[in-house]
């Protein structure tokens, strides 16, 4: 017997005492499943009939392909019947329906052609009345559609009809609700609505019952009374509350995992709760929500790879979806590439799509590339620094800054850290803030007991001063720029510190050399831990305590290694494409971040954290040096070859505007001579090439850039890491150790 193929739709009848019509009903539905051309099918819940709908459902199974079963064992109502369809449901897309015949089972064509032509995310019937009927229940029913939109600023026709079709995705998610409700079923748009979904509307034929009885008596003043009651329930949920994210809620309700968090003591869990009360008095942008994902993350770092994977399917599909109806310049792609959003359902058909450039960024960002359903109060500027190109800007929602916030707590926690503990940082506290931010910034740092040390005025001159101001302080965890890490290293290579209560240092933005990590590790006595980012995204993967790659915000981000348009392979050096599943308002699609890297050598950690690993960073594309043979060095590799000589060489800079020629810009350290300088310009002409031009400039600093970075090679060659045939040199393979990607940062 062949195997049927998988139902692209899959209809759902919720069924209560409704023998009489079901048969004529699936009947009906084939015939229309047949015209649709596509694989179909039925899902029949019987919510414990006392008549004989479950034997007559399971003789319908017998007589018909793709009609499923499942039954309820007491009486539950219409909404937890389709909860019980869509865990059943195997189609891409899922459609309701009434069993009562009142909906006529041939509109479904007209759904799904609205659906698929329209860019809307749900395609609902709007009831159309044939009968020419206006008693009672008729002029109660228009007047909850006219409450319902007036109470949360809707729209609709038909704001209760419960005749629609949707990605089944986007119906698991609308089905989530945080309260509870007499007729839950009666705000199924309320709550699509106020997820940011579109309804596109379908008038469809309404006609009379004419087999078995409505739960809705002939007076139905009770129930009218319970619906008001409903409404005032749901304001807060969906009016005056913003929807809250709930796919790792599900996720964790579905499948917790075997590892509970590690529990926190009371007094700890009291101070972060009282923190995030404050979030409006100390966050511009981020609410108390953020601690509710925060929990979530917690648990979901113990959810096996297979989970992982699975929940980053679900979400995949939810925004491609939602790119393609809502974010025209996606839209256009999709469509001039011939690819169908509906297929594009777990990581392994991202490679279908074409990679998102900074380009396209800059061209579209303020033309199509923000959604047309955004919300507007939510949405949050973010600009790059520029330190590896032009400045960038883009934008980010609420939700997705919350768990910015939210992972990189986690992360911290990793160090050993607590909420509560001291902390130093060493950042740009204040630029580009205004006054207001700046006062929440200190008052958010006052709350969380962080030392601010600003980072672009550290200097040789001051660092025992600042190394002064972190051990009095007494620090549970440092978290800044590896390049302040490296300023700090060469100081206490001379000058020892005690510093007892600290547990680790969080380094990002640029690289951490070996050299300089162990420096830092054996005179804080302690480990580094580093943090792979980029303003676009903030934190997108972290060194846990093994220190055996980057554990992949997963439940945020999905990375792919690229190397000649195909995954690159463990040892391979490939360009790094992200995609946020979370950013809803500019959707970042596979990308180009800018950065290069190497797969993890296994998938797996000792630590246990299903999390997705990355091995090496490599640096910037923008780093990359190009040799007079096609060989390239990433920026990593320079610090790498140089740091054995800071005896010598105080600070450098590589620079490259030409092919076949490189500048290599040095300020002298104190035992500086010639032929020190002939042994660096011989081991980089063995790596670049004998006829490699480099002209040598002495100069007295070179200053890091207004947010405390600093690079050690800067390309403006134009070139695609893609069209490279060749691959890097040995000895640039290795250069970075556990180093961050230059020029990125949070």
């Amino acid at each position: 017997m062949s195997e049927l193929p998988a139902p692209t739709l899959s209809i759902i009848v919720p069924c209560f005492n409704e023998a009489a019509n079901v048969p004529e009903l699936v009947s009906r539905l084939h015939k229309t499943y047949a015209k649709l051309g596509i694989a179909c099918e039925t899902i029949l819940v019987d919510d414990a009939s006392s008549d004989d709908t479950l034997a007559v459902m399971n003789e319908l199974a017998q007589r018909y392909t793709g009609v499923r079963v499942c039954a309820h064992r007491q009486n539950r109502g219409l909404f937890e019947g389709w909860c019980s369809g869509l865990a059943t449901a195997q189609g891409e897309y899922v459609g309701v329906i009434d069993a009562d015949l009142q909906y006529a089972p041939e509109d479904i064509a007209r759904l799904w052609e609205r659906l698929n032509w329209a860019h809307c995310d749900v395609a609902q019937g709007v009831r159309l009345n044939v009968t020419g009927e206006r008693g009672l229940r008729f002029w109660m029913s228009r007047g909850l559609n006219a409450l319902l939109n007036l109470a949360f600023q809707m729209s609709l026709h038909d704001n209760k009809s419960g005749f629609f079709i949707t990605r089944r995705e986007t119906a698991s998610d609308m089905v989530q609700f945080t309260k509870r409700y007499f007729y839950p079923q009666t705000f199924i748009m309320v709550s699509a609505h106020a997820k940011g979904y579109s309804i596109g509307e379908v008038r469809t034929v309404f006609a009379r019952r004419e087999q078995g009885q409505s739960f809705i008596p002939r007076f139905p003043l009770g129930v009218a009374a319970r619906c008001l009651v409903d409404i005032c329930r749901a304001l807060p949920e969906f009016r005056w509350r913003r929807p809250k994210l709930t796919f790792l809620g599900q996720q964790l309700e579905a499948a917790p995992p075997a590892r509970p968090p590690q529990p926190r003591p009371p007094a700890r869990t009291a101070a972060l709760g009282t923190y995030l009360k404050l979030m409006p008095l100390h966050h511009w942008v981020i609410s108390a929500d953020a601690g509710k994902y925060f929990q979530q993350l917690e648990q979901s770092q113990w959810m096996t790879r297979d989970q992982i994977r699975e929940m980053q399917n679900e979400r995949l599909q939810l925004l491609v979806s939602h790119a393609y109806n809502h974010v025209p310049f996606y839209r256009r792609r999709l469509d001039e590439a011939g690819i169908r959003a509906a297929k594009v359902t777990s990581i392994d058909d991202l490679a279908a799509l074409p990679p998102l450039t900074k380009d396209d960024i800059r061209e579209h960002v303020h033309f199509d590339l923000l959604a047309e359903n955004a919300h507007l109060p939510d949405l949050y500027q973010v600009r790059t620094s520029g330190s590896t190109g032009a400045p960038l800007l883009c934008y980010v929602d609420r939700t997705q800054l919350e768990l910015r916030w939210a992972s990189t707590l986690r992360s911290q926690e990793w160090t050993g850290y607590r909420f509560g503990d001291r902390t130093v940082r060493l950042w740009h506290q204040t630029i580009g803030m205004n006054r207001t931010q700046i006062a929440k910034e200190r008052l958010d740092a006052w709350l969380s007991r962080r030392l601010f040390i600003p980072a672009f005025r550290m200097t040789s001159k001051n660092l025992d001063d600042i190394v002064g101001q972190i051990v009095r302080h007494a620090p549970t965890m440092i978290d800044g720029y590896a390049e302040s890490f490296n300023l700090l290293a060469q100081f206490l290579d001379r000058h020892p510190i005690h510093c007892p209560s600290l547990k680790g240092l969080m380094s990002s933005a640029q690289t951490l050399s070996n050299g300089s990590r162990r420096i830092i590790e054996r005179s804080f006595q302690c480990g580094v831990f580093d943090k792979y980012g980029a303003r676009e995204f903030s934190g997108i993967a972290y060194e846990c305590d093994r220190h055996s790659g980057y554990h992949v915000v997963a439940e945020s981000y999905i990375v792919e290694i690229i190397k000649n348009g195909r995954p690159a392979k463990p040892g391979e050096v490939g360009e790094v494409l992200v995609t946020d599943l979370n950013n809803r308002c500019m959707p970042f699609l596979r990308y180009r971040l800018g950065d290069l890297a190497k797969p993890a050598a296994s998938s797996t950690c000792s630590c246990g954290r299903g999390l997705p690993l990355i091995g090496e960073i490599m640096g910037r594309t923008q780093s990359i040096v190009i040799g007079t043979e096609g060989q390239f060095l990433p920026g990593a590799f320079f610090a790498h070859l140089l740091k054995d000589y800071d005896y010598a060489i105080k600070q450098f800079q590589v620079y490259q505007e030409r092919f076949g020629a490189i500048e290599l810009r040095i300020v002298k350290g104190g035992r500086f001579s010639q032929s020190v300088l002939d042994q660096i310009l011989a081991q980089l002409h063995d790596y670049l090439g004998r006829d490699l031009v480099i002209d040598v400039e002495f100069v007295d600093s070179l200053a890091l850039v207004r947010t405390g970075k600093f690079q050690h090679s800067v390309s403006n060659l134009r070139f695609d890491f893609q069209t490279l045939s060749v691959a890097p040199v040995e000895a640039a393979a290795t250069a970075t150790g556990n180093g961050q990607a230059e020029g990125a940062s949070d």
